[in-house]
């Protein structure tokens, strides 16, 4: 964190006046450079050789930039708000005069990206000189993201995963399952959403009707292809090139039960192989008190984690009091997201921990959250037509994304920053993995409720992990249903019925009896579950739809851990927020906001 490495194209970063310089040594006569060069008619321009050049804009003035370089002469080219320019062809006698102008902060050779300490010498623009014209090719997503990079999104550089993407891990190769209410298909994640199975009833996971899920996926994996060409820079998320799974557990009304969440976990330890799935984010909780030793959601994270598979949860935001962190957030064994504010900056001198994040310790004595990430003004890709886009129309951030806070957030950041390391350190397991992250966590100071402190991505992945500690399995699963929903409950028609029947007690969202040794003894790791009535086509049953359920003490308000708002500066609050609620100390009743 603190002061981020600059762009290095090929090596350097040439100032206009100094390019100018170069270029009439390195170009040397018009006909031999265009020989050299391969440029076509469209590079000679105004009788004068042209070259393929990234001209960077200074903050806010690409526009300016642009019709700049067209007065010269130039042709405008692809557009790279990653790096707040453009590529661009642009004759050699306009170099000099382009260096001077108010809008243009740097003019660069283009050519293929690669990072060096050397410094920039005559023959490294000469070799760019005479390559291909590779100003078709250039995308965003060539480039190291640094500090005048043009990203629209502050969180992946408060946590540094922009370090991680400059050296080329952005998460390729790993899948993570967001159990949540479904991932909508959005241009930022094409080709990387894989369909699991949807327990809501709706029968399409790949459907977010309620607008909860596709926002954290975005977190995760976004990269930003729906805003690459926008003024304000792109807005991409933490592992740009990891896939994510979408497991659904909620439908519209974001109404669910504890027993539909156990489901869709018992799926992806089922298939957590098929799908290279090594992360799962849960951006939820339940306000439980029962014994994580005897816990069902508690069970089921750390059978889970024994798989192989790191386990994220939002510590809730239930916040400032102490004991407010949710389930299944309260288990010693995963890592437990709060949220911090980041101010949009990557200053570590003003990060606060919001107010309704929740603290520990919890209910039997554990220190949580684990770490704390940016969870506050997070802009992450939105489902169209859901309920949170229609009931936030205040929230909307163009026609592609939504603005939103909550440790909801948090845990998707903190879900992405592990993709990032496991992209890298594949065959780390979940305790080096924990170990890696809270080691390297920077604290912020005097919070005193940040555990660790604040997700670093570089620190991640420079840590050693020998000396990992090795965490006991605790939970039994034995416990009781009704007490790890925490006094929620769901209304639903079972089946064969007219009536709604009130989920309560020990029966599960089927209205069937729930048998704890039965369960807790099944083995996870193979399918042969599937064929059961725990199967995602029982629990997507004709005879019931989430619709049907109902409820007045969980729904999308209680269970589901995001408020959605406007951008303001940091000292004003957001709907959902008191107006002390950034101060660590202030009192706040923070509330849901959908």
């Amino acid at each position: 964190m603190g002061q981020r490495p600059r762009l290095r194209l090929a090596g350097f970063l040439v100032a206009a006046s100094a390019l100018a310089a170069s270029m009439g040594a390195a170009v040397g006569p018009a006909s031999a450079a265009v020989g050299a060069a391969g440029t076509s008619a469209r590079s000679t321009q105004l009788g004068t050789t042209s070259v393929p050049v990234i001209v960077q804009a200074r903050t806010g003035h690409r526009q300016e930039a642009a019709v700049a370089v067209r007065s010269a002469g130039g042709h405008v080219g692809r557009g790279l708000p990653i790096v707040e320019g453009f590529a661009a062809q642009l004759p050699t006698v306009a170099v000099r005069q382009l260096s001077a102008d108010p809008a243009i902060r740097t003019i660069t050779p283009d050519s293929h990206v690669r990072f060096s300490m050397r410094p920039v010498g005559a023959d490294d623009f000469a070799d760019s000189a005479g390559s291909p014209d590779v100003a078709s090719n250039s995308t965003a997503g060539d480039f190291g993201v640094t500090a005048d990079d043009g990203l629209a999104t502050n969180y992946p550089r408060s946590t540094s995963a922009t370090t991680a993407w400059a050296q080329g891990t952005r998460g390729a190769g790993v899948s993570v399952a967001v159990i949540d209410t479904g991932i909508s298909p959005v241009p930022d994640l094409a080709g990387r959403t894989v369909a699991g199975p949807d327990f809501s009833g709706e029968r399409n996971s790949l459907r977010d009707s309620y607008g909860h899920g596709t926002v954290m996926a975005g977190v995760v994996a976004g990269n930003g292809t729906s805003s690459v060409s926008a003024p304000g820079g792109a807005y991409i998320g933490m592992a740009p090139e990891a896939r994510v799974v979408s497991v659904k557990v909620a439908g519209r009304n974001g109404a669910t039960d504890v027993s539909k969440v156990l489901a869709a976990m018992q799926w992806v330890g089922s298939y957590h192989t098929h799908h290279n799935i090594r992360v799962v984010n849960l951006s939820w909780g339940t306000t439980s008190h029962q014994s994580p030793s005897r816990d069902p959601l508690n069970f089921a994270v750390q059978r889970l984690w024994r798989l192989g598979i790191v386990v994220v949860s939002a510590a809730g935001n239930d916040g400032p009091a102490s004991g407010t962190i949710t389930k299944p957030g309260d288990d010693p064994v995963i890592i437990t997201a709060g949220a911090y504010d980041d101010r949009q900056n990557t200053s570590l001198t003003d990060d606060v921990v919001t107010a309704w994040s929740s603290r520990g310790p919890t209910a039997t004595g554990t220190a949580k959250p684990d770490v704390i990430a940016p969870g506050r003004t997070i802009v992450a890709t939105r489902a169209a037509e859901s309920y949170v886009e229609a009931n936030n129309p205040q929230a909307h951030v163009g026609s592609h994304y939504i603005r939103g806070s909550g440790t909801s957030q948090a845990s998707a950041v903190v879900a992405g920053s592990v993709a990032l390391l496991l992209g890298r350190r594949p065959s780390w397991r979940p305790d080096q993995v924990k170990h890696a992250l809270t080691s390297s966590a920077i604290p912020i100071n005097g919070s005193g409720v940040d555990g660790h402190g604040r997700a670093s991505v570089p620190g991640m992945l420079r840590a050693t992990v020998r000396s990992a500690p090795v965490q006991s399995l605790t939970s039994n699963g034995l416990g009781s249903l009704e007490a790890s929903r925490g006094g929620q409950h769901v209304d639903t028609v079972c089946a064969g019925d007219t009536a709604p029947t009130r989920i309560e007690g020990e029966i599960d969202g089927l209205c069937l009896p729930w048998d704890a040794d039965t369960w807790s003894g099944e083995n996870w790791s193979s399918e042969s579950w599937s064929s059961d009535t725990w199967s995602s086509d029982t629990w997507s049953s004709d005879t019931w739809s989430s619709d049907s359920w109902t409820s007045d003490t969980w729904s999308g308000t209680k269970f589901l851990t995001a408020f959605w708002g406007l951008q303001t500066p940091w000292w004003q609050h957001l709907p959902g927020e008191t107006a002390a609620a950034h101060t660590s100390d202030a009192p706040a009743v923070p509330r849901v906001n959908k």
